[in-house]
This record gives C-alpha cells, sequence and structure tokens, in this order.
C-alpha cells in the first residue's frame, strides 16, 4: 500500500468517489465525515455495498462557527497526525490553518470558495458574528497556503474568488473525479432496479415502458443560478409542438424557487406530464438517470464545464442540454464534451425536439460524452492528483 492520505469533508460526494479512486490505485486513503454531514453526503447514499465504508470515519470537525471555534489546535493535530498527505473541501483549510499546518490539495466544491473565505458585514456584533469572523479569517488563509488548489477554469467569477485570496501554493485545472463509475455496471443497476423500493426509481421504470421520452433534471430550484424556469417553457413549448407525444418530465423538490416551478407549471397546463419526487441519494439518481433519454443541466446565468449534474449524465452516456459558453474553454481541453447549448426556452424545446426525432444523435452524444468523462474526469482529473501527491 502506497501513501497514507486523509480526505476531509463529502460535500456534494465528490470524496467518498475519490477515496475509491485513489483506493484502487493502491493508496491507503480515509475519508472524514464532517459532524453535521448530510444523509445525502453519506457513503451509504452513494454505493450499493458496504465494501468501501470501513476507511470512511465521523470526525471532530464541524460546519457550524461554534464547532470550529471549540475545538482545539491539539485536537486537530490529533486528528490529522499519520497521514502523508491531506486533501480538503469545505472547511479543511481554517481547520489545518488553526493547527499551524498546510492544507496539502484543497479542492473547493463551490461556497467553500465563493463565500467561506470572504467576511460580510453584518449590521450589528454578536458572539456569532465573531465566530464566523474568525472561521472566515482561517479559511482566507488557509486556502492561500494551500500547497495546492484544484478547480476547474469554469468562468471568471469563480476564477477571481480564488484569484482575490493570492494564493502562495500551485495551481491545478482539473476536475475531481466526480463520480465511481465502476460501480455502474449494467448487472449491478438491473439488481438494484429489481431488488429496491424507492419511489422514483419504481415510477421511472414504470414510465419507462409507457412512455416515448423522458427527460431528467435534478437541478435545485434557483432560476437565476440554475434556470429552471426557461426548461419549463421550452419543455411546454415542446409538447405543444409535438401533439400526442407520451413524454415525462421529472423534478425534484429541492431549492428556494420550487415553489414559483410549481405555479409555472400550473399556468403552463404541463401537469400531467410533470413528475415531482422528494430529493434523494445519489444511488438512486443514477439510476434514474440510466432509465431517461435526455439530462437537463443548468441553463442559468453563468457557464459551468464540468459540476455533478453534468459529470453524472456524462457518466451514464445521456445527451446533454444546457448553456454552456464554449470559449471560455478552448484553452483548457482539446475538444469538448457535445451539448444541445441552449439560452433561452425556444432553445431547450428546438433541442428536445431533435433528440426526440434523432435517436442515433441522442445515442452519440451519449456515447461522447462519455468517452471525454474517462478522459477528462476519471483519467486526467484523477492523474493530476495523484501528480500532486506524489510531488
Amino acid at each position: 500500500m502506497k501513501k497514507k492520505i486523509l480526505l476531509i469533508c463529502n460535500e456534494v460526494n465528490n470524496f467518498f468517489s475519490l477515496l475509491r479512486h485513489l483506493r484502487d490505485n493502491e493508496y491507503d486513503a480515509h475519508l472524514y465525515l464532517m459532524q453535521e454531514e448530510t444523509a445525502h453526503y453519506n457513503p451509504a447514499a452513494d454505493c450499493y455495498d458496504d465494501s468501501h465504508r470501513k476507511f470512511v470515519h465521523k470526525s471532530i470537525f464541524s460546519r457550524l462557527p461554534s464547532g470550529f471555534v471549540n475545538i482545539s489546535k491539539e485536537q486537530i493535530r490529533t486528528a490529522i497526525s499519520g497521514y502523508k498527505f491531506i486533501i480538503g473541501c469545505g472547511l479543511a483549510p481554517a481547520y489545518l490553518n488553526r493547527a499551524g499546518y498546510k492544507l496539502d490539495l484543497f479542492i473547493p466544491y463551490g461556497t467553500d470558495l465563493e463565500f467561506q473565505p470572504y467576511f460580510y458585514k453584518k449590521s450589528f456584533f454578536t458572539q456569532k458574528f465573531l465566530k464566523i469572523m474568525y472561521m472566515t479569517y482561517h479559511q482566507k488563509l488557509g486556502i492561500r497556503n494551500a500547497r495546492f488548489v484544484m478547480t476547474s477554469e469554469s468562468n471568471d467569477s469563480f476564477l477571481s474568488n480564488y484569484k482575490n485570496i493570492k494564493p502562495l501554493g500551485g495551481f491545478i485545472s482539473g476536475t475531481v473525479p466526480y463520480i465511481y463509475d465502476k460501480q455502474y455496471c449494467k448487472n449491478n443497476l438491473n439488481d438494484y432496479i429489481k431488488s429496491s423500493n424507492n419511489e422514483l426509481i419504481k415510477t421511472i421504470a414504470r414510465l419507462k415502458n409507457s412512455s416515448e421520452f423522458i427527460v431528467f433534471h435534478h437541478c435545485r430550484h434557483q432560476w437565476h443560478d440554475k434556470g429552471n424556469d426557461t426548461l419549463l417553457k421550452g419543455f411546454g413549448q415542446f409538447i405543444q409542438q409535438i401533439k400526442g407525444i407520451n413524454t415525462s418530465l421529472i423534478l425534484f423538490e429541492n431549492g428556494e424557487d420550487v415553489y414559483k416551478s410549481k405555479n409555472l407549471i400550473r399556468e403552463l397546463e404541463i401537469e400531467n406530464y410533470v413528475k415531482w419526487f422528494p430529493v434523494t441519494y445519489r444511488k438512486n439518481i443514477m439510476v434514474g438517470i440510466s432509465l431517461c433519454d435526455v439530462g437537463v443541466a443548468e441553463l442559468g446565468t453563468l457557464s459551468w464545464i464540468t459540476y455533478s449534474t453534468v459529470c453524472e449524465f456524462m457518466c451514464m452516456s445521456k445527451p446533454i442540454i444546457m448553456r454552456r459558453d464554449d470559449e471560455l474553454y478552448k484553452d483548457n481541453y482539446k475538444y469538448l464534451y457535445p451539448v444541445l447549448n441552449a439560452s433561452n426556452h425556444n432553445d431547450v424545446a428546438s433541442a428536445l425536439i431533435k433528440l426526440y426525432n434523432d435517436k442515433e444523435l441522442k445515442s452519440d452524444m451519449g456515447i461522447k460524452s462519455k468517452i471525454w468523462f474517462n478522459k477528462y474526469v476519471v483519467g486526467e482529473g484523477l492523474d493530476k492528483i495523484i501528480n500532486a501527491i506524489e510531488s
């Protein structure tokens, strides 16, 4: 077994996937879960067996300002002793900085780089206010002093947050292998479909036998950032133009704008075509995606190249409709995975019609997306992390 490696925090399931990839490469990798880690980011939510759970541990680390303040430097040092390389997201940079250590590799998931290093002034002082300020101070210094920071160069807004910290370590342009794709072989999925009592899986399995075309959208409902309203209007237009189509749109009750989305669905008179589900585990999401015809990712104001939703579609070889500014990425990749680009509801409707009418295009896009995923996410992404570990 190679180096003993510690991963801290499993936000968006990223590090449980990375743990398994590293162990496949003979590293003695272990994952610390945060005390307040949600059920969706527990390993049980992202696997179909128990084989890796013995390498996952509950930790002393908290996501809350009060928890951060109450943990001593000595406790932090004891928790991380014995590990030769530490990879973190969330508040991992803050904890290591407080203990006087540098984080070896910081791989942000989003708000840990966009918001947590920056202090936003409140109108009044409270005890919590001071704890947040203290935590923010250590998060910024922890990221600044990290040996490496790895993230995809998705857009100027995200990168500016990184540059404003004035980092002293190396920058790695790349994507963490978000998904442990080896577990999604056809036999595993079929066995899980047969044995599962999950309502999402049972419903989509029935729809697969009765619907001509299933559209899957599991982004959080936050209209400005995700463009869910653009999808709904485009889907409504799609139904109007393909008369008599037997289609379904799969949505999830997640996000501050769910109520607005439900109202818009009523206004568009497409309730009979939309199926709502409660938030569920990734292992169920992935089975649902495997049974759908097309995945719709983010259609909001910012362009992104890789994130959980789009990587989940690529992993399952599904064609993707999303908003993407290709000019932002031409210097970082030899080629991009295929998408049907949509910046408004007319684009969404046209993309859905095109994929509905052209089964060969639908299959070809899915195959090419999986090839890109294997090359740049699981392949080069993992290689860059291993290079940092061995540097």
